[in-house]
């Protein structure tokens, strides 16, 4: 059944919401803080780093946050987006950690977190520090790409080679089988991951790629959800806005 994106992820005032995972997260986050801003007043922010986000996608700008401490808005609604600094070498906006967070949460109804990197690569292995999911966390979302399932697990797609490797068992393919290992190993994508937990598949466009996802998130549910980790399962496209639960 297709649905909002707020729906997708059953979103409440008062959540604190992490996304890791590759393909897709920067472009996820926006759309769902840009969806509640009309309603909600809405903190975008990182515990990793970020690209500094182009003026047309949020509201406000904090890149220090005694700078928004110090200039608390009265309007309660909006989409601001608070860093801890600037990488000068990297132009990307500088996480933020628990004791920080603590700190912005009084001010928020809704909080999105980006606490995972890819390098903008598709496909990951997660190292020994990540993801840097924070505490206070109270859903998690796994952002996976649809469009590679059943294709070559090629070198060039991967970051953290290595660790893709080990936890895929050398697969050849990304296939149903390395889903479940990547979904279900302890050093997959909901390491770290804490409150309720969602796995979302982007980029199912084509009509062959929404049916091999139903199929997927059959298998998955059957053979991988409660075995051990629950999860909600989606899919859909952050490109053309359609999106379904499962």
């Amino acid at each position: 059944m297709m649905i909002s994106l707020k729906e997708l992820f059953h979103i409440n005032k008062g959540d604190i919401i992490s996304i890791v995972g590759t393909g897709g997260k920067t472009s996820l986050m926006f759309k769902l803080a840009n969806e509640l801003k009309s309603d909600l007043n809405v903190l975008v922010s990182t515990s990793t780093k970020i690209k500094i986000p182009s003026p047309d996608k949020y509201n406000y700008l904090y890149t220090n946050i005694d700078s928004y401490l110090n200039n608390i808005r009265a309007s309660k609604n909006g989409l601001t987006v608070i860093s801890k600094g600037i990488n000068e070498k990297t132009n990307k906006l500088v996480g933020i950690n628990d004791s920080d967070l603590d700190l912005l949460i009084p001010y928020f109804d809704i909080i999105f977190l980006e606490a995972d990197g890819s390098k903008e690569l598709p496909l990951k292995g997660w190292k020994s520090h990540e993801p840097p999911v924070l505490r206070k966390t109270s859903k998690t979302i796994g952002v996976m790409p649809a469009n590679l399932i059943n294709k070559k697990a090629e070198k060039h797609l991967i970051y953290g080679l290595e660790e893709f490797n080990k936890l895929t068992d050398n697969s050849e393919y990304v296939n149903f089988e390395v889903i479940k290992k990547i979904c279900t190993n302890k050093e997959g994508i909901f390491k770290n991951s804490k409150g309720n937990l969602y796995l979302f598949f982007n980029k199912a466009e084509t009509k062959k790629e929404i049916e091999l996802m139903r199929e997927l998130s059959k298998y998955l549910k059957v053979s991988v959800v409660n075995k051990p980790l629950s999860f909600n399962i989606c899919f859909g496209s952050l490109k053309k806005g359609v999106f379904y639960g499962y």
